[in-house]
């Protein structure tokens, strides 16, 4: 999910790019290939690596159990949610950009052989790597916080979609898309209306976000957060829930009764919440949930492990990735992971802020039980 705090440093961003003052934005080239949406990718389209390797010098935030690298990855604009799928020829990546020229947020993939040096292979709208864009008119005039997996012969790509204006600020309410893929490139909506929507008084009245999914012996889960401000009549008080869904065909939801984390169930520096989770397969009755944990504009990304994916999940006390040094893409906050395991490595992805609020997706990596030990 982009940062809420971030919306006017957003917004202007997008009015420096339409301006054209904003360098790197949508490079001269692309905006001369750019065309309508529904047209087939340009075979201009920039396919150069966006990103450079992995320095030997561990970047400062790392924690003993994660090395973070000083390498980041920017689309159109910016790069957040990254969402991320193993394919045959290595790594496709999903996140959320901006559509300079309807000053909304989209989604798009880039693609990468070894997960560090990514490129897109297309340009739709001015947008590198465009999948889905919103909707004029529709709730989902705004698209974000993709999720990606490979299911039933068929790409699945979940995401948050919004209009124009909101309540009580433009990002809510909020409900959850689905899109399907022959390709994993070529996304048309599976449905005209949300798969999920927000339910009245309850932990997700006001947004659904941030859906992570596992397509398990014929079951698909669900995890993701709800937002609840504006009618919390049927729950004890509202702020920012870690819920969860079960489906047995990606389409039809049913949300459990109980939030998998709450405001004020951490001390810590998860007090006001969890956010942004990614679930894993680790191995047979071992999962891991990644996540954002909320203390005023602070966040960090920790871990948590559960012998199923509905849990019950043990949260443990540490972060594993923390803010970089000042000056660095990242300083300002780190939060909505994703990550691939990989034999007993653990590779993450995660969005970086600068203090200009300037997203970014940032890499590190390490091994599955050092990071356990060094988050209990």
């Amino acid at each position: 999910m982009i940062l809420r705090s971030s919306l006017l440093s957003v917004l202007a961003l997008l009015a420096l790019a339409a301006a054209g003052t904003l360098d790197g934005c949508v490079p001269e080239e692309e905006a001369a290939h750019a065309g309508p949406q529904s047209a087939a990718p340009s075979a201009a389209a920039d396919t150069r690596p966006e990103t450079a390797a992995p320095e030997n010098v561990v970047a400062e935030g790392s924690t003993p159990g994660i090395r973070k690298y000083g390498i980041f990855y920017t689309g159109s604009v910016i790069a957040s949610d990254p969402s991320i799928v193993r394919t045959p020829e290595g790594y496709a990546m999903f996140y959320t950009d901006l559509d300079v020229r309807r000053n909304r947020t989209a989604i798009a993939r880039a693609d990468s052989r070894d997960g560090i040096n990514w490129s897109t292979g297309w340009v739709k709208n001015g947008i590198k790597g465009l999948v889905i864009a919103g909707r004029d008119g529709e709730w989902d005039e705004n698209v974000e916080s993709p999720a990606a997996l490979r299911a039933d012969g068929k790409w699945m790509l979940y995401f948050s979609g919004y209009r124009d204006k909101g309540t009580p600020i433009k990002g809510f309410p909020a409900a959850l898309w689905l899109a399907t893929s022959e390709n994993g490139r070529d996304f048309a909506r599976a449905f005209s209306d949300p798969v999920m929507r927000p339910t009245k008084g309850w932990y997700d009245n006001d947004a659904v976000y941030s859906p992570t999914l596992l397509h398990e012996g014929g079951t698909y889960y669900m995890i993701y957060v709800g937002h609840a401000y504006t009618d919390t009549s049927k729950i004890p008080g509202g702020g920012v829930f870690l819920l969860s869904a079960t489906s047995a065909d990606g389409v039809n939801w049913k949300k459990d009764e109980r939030p998998v984390a709450r405001p004020g169930q951490f001390p810590d520096w998860r007090r006001e919440g969890i956010a942004e989770p990614y679930l894993v397969k680790k191995g047979p009755g071992e999962y891991l949930l990644f996540y954002t944990g909320l203390q005023g504009e602070k966040r960090a990304i920790g871990v948590a492990t559960a012998p199923s994916p509905r849990g019950p999940w043990d949260f443990g006390s540490k972060p594993i990735i923390l803010p970089g040094p000042r000056g660095a893409p990242d300083e300002h906050q780190v939060l909505a992971p994703a990550a691939v395991v990989e034999g007993g490595k653990v590779r993450l992805w995660f969005l970086g802020a600068n203090r200009k609020e300037m997203l970014r997706i940032g890499y590190a990596e390490g091994t599955v039980q050092k990071m356990l030990e060094e988050s209990r």
